[in-house]
């Protein structure tokens, strides 16, 4: 009979699902965890009797492989440095995310999971005798202060997440567990299958005492799986006991999205102070580019910032600063927030292909399906006339005109230092014109430009003019310039060929453009 047969097996999978839950607070990946981590178990208890016996069958040891199962299987989702949520008490949080991911873990299983200190050290990887001085730590980080270790103890309990899960999510997270011969809704049904003859499912004990006869094939085979079991529990127990190094960052951005209740494309806004029950909460309202995941219809979207770095927030003098992709999850209050830790705000920093950065600028890895999903440049663009080269391609040997000074603005500029672009369209084709002293010239766009019909916005400072402008898009999908924009002519290059626009036949110029920049700035 199997160690992990009847209550006993329910009784694993609810440990399980409520370690897991506390780590998460993700119903979805408790499950997944329970399940794994119950047939893990399952799979020991099924060895020959002296692996049971080496591996240890007892209640605490085989708490202890449920554990290290639970975290290896959690683990594929939501990566070890990142601190538990804490519901209605971001002080606590924030102590438990200040320590270092071994001794969190280690007061965890202490005391939200029940663990003897001797056991939660192994678990966590820690000596034991390190909890005082864990518990001191965080008595003197937690605001406001606790009197002593003991009084600290009490505010974790009393936080535990796992206290709010219901019998019935435990029951239907059950409903996962396979069903096995001899085991649950399979036992029950066994006088009215055609299942197979009660003999292909030998006992082990019978098999134990006939070993004397004829049964080598029924031994080694029981053998080869006992090593097999053996393997994976060590394996198991490895991977979530022995220090590992972190995920990559494209590993990073599919546990975020994991873990996520809306991903969003979201555009730069301004971020306000709110009283919300006597407490002042950092809110962004933000335009809703796309939403990638999640059934989000409000916007703009309001997304709690409170305690997140101003510099995941893009300030420029660009009129049109990159969007931000956030991965965000639902609080108590009903309000989403980015999730705790780094990379769960990114920028967006190509439309086109596209791709993110961090806020540094430093390059992140995408995983293809999240890369496939995100669409958020503009629909109905328009051809633009192009030259096949990459922005800041020129020759620059072979690049003339009229540059400011440098650090010049150029909103004071002089009447005839200033030129203006003009647009018109046809169909799917676009053109753009450039007027300067007296002087008019065809533009020819680098590759990827195109162009595309944005809607006005109060930047453009004319809100009595059509409700749309016809824009130019760089190469990755931002804005560039637009009709009717005065700028200087950051130069460019005559091409000798000749095209026509707004009903002129000029020459054509190649724009001199630097890779991802824009003129639209104030």
């Amino acid at each position: 009979m199997r160690i992990t047969d009847g209550p006993t097996r329910n009784a694993l999978h609810d440990d399980a699902y409520r370690y897991a839950f506390r780590r998460s607070l993700s119903a979805r990946l408790s499950s997944v965890a329970a399940v794994d981590a119950v047939e893990a178990v399952d799979a020991v208890s099924t060895g020959d009797i002296s692996e049971r016996t080496t591996l240890g069958t007892d209640a605490a040891s085989r708490h202890l492989q449920l554990i290290a199962a639970a975290r290896a299987s959690l683990e594929r989702y939501l990566p070890p440095s990142l601190p538990p949520r804490i519901r209605g008490n971001s002080s606590l949080q924030a102590t438990l995310a200040a320590l270092p991911p071994s001794e969190r873990e280690l007061l965890l299983l202490r005391y939200w999971d029940r663990l003897g200190a001797e056991d939660a050290g192994r678990a966590a990887g820690e000596d034991a005798g390190q909890l005082p001085s864990v518990l001191a730590a965080c008595v003197r980080l937690l605001s406001p202060p606790v009197g002593s270790p003991a009084d600290f103890v009490v505010v974790l309990e009393s936080a535990d997440p796992a206290l709010s899960v219901t019998r019935d999510e435990l029951e239907r997270s059950r409903r996962a567990l396979p069903s096995r011969p001899g085991i649950g809704p399979a036992a029950k049904l066994a006088g009215v299958t055609s299942f197979a003859p009660q003999k292909e499912f030998p006992d082990p004990g019978r098999m134990r005492d006939d070993s004397q006869g004829p049964v080598q094939g029924g031994r080694k085979l029981q053998a080869i799986i006992g090593a097999v079991c053996l393997v994976a529990l060590v394996v198991a127990l490895a991977t979530a006991l022995i220090p590992r190094t972190e995920p990559g960052p494209a590993g990073e951005l599919e546990r975020l999205y994991e873990l996520a209740d809306v991903v969003a494309v979201l555009s730069a806004s301004s971020v306000e102070p709110t009283l919300v029950s006597n407490e002042v909460r950092m809110r962004q309202s933000a335009s809703v580019i796309q939403i990638v995941k999640g059934q989000e219809e409000e916007n703009p979207l309001i997304v709690d910032v409170t305690g997140r770095s101003t510099l995941e927030r893009p300030y420029s003098r660009n009129f049109f600063p990159p969007h931000q992709i956030m991965f965000l999850t639902r609080g108590q209050d009903g309000i989403l927030a980015p999730i705790e830790g780094e990379g769960s705000v990114l920028t967006l920093s190509d439309l086109r292909t596209p791709e993110v950065t961090t806020t540094a600028g430093d390059p992140v890895p995408m995983p293809a399906e999240l890369r496939a999903a995100i669409d958020a440049l503009p629909e109905d663009q328009l051809t633009l006339a192009t030259s096949g080269q990459a922005p800041g391609s020129l020759d620059a040997d072979s690049i003339i005109g009229i540059r400011p000074d440098e650090g010049r603005d150029t909103q004071n500029l002089p009447g005839d230092l200033l030129g203006t672009f003009r647009a018109e369209y046809e169909d799917n084709d676009a053109c753009f014109i450039f007027d300067f002293n007296g002087r008019t010239v065809l533009i020819r766009w680098p590759e990827g430009f195109s162009a595309y019909y944005r809607e006005r916005s109060d930047a453009d400072g004319d809100s009595a003019a059509d409700a749309h402008i016809l824009t130019v898009l760089n190469e990755r999908g931002y804005p560039y310039v637009d009709h009717n924009r005065q700028t200087p002519f950051i130069r460019g290059v005559p091409t000798g060929e000749r095209g026509a626009c707004l009903g002129q036949e000029l020459e054509v110029w190649d724009i001199a453009v630097a890779p991802a920049s824009t003129l639209l700035f104030y």
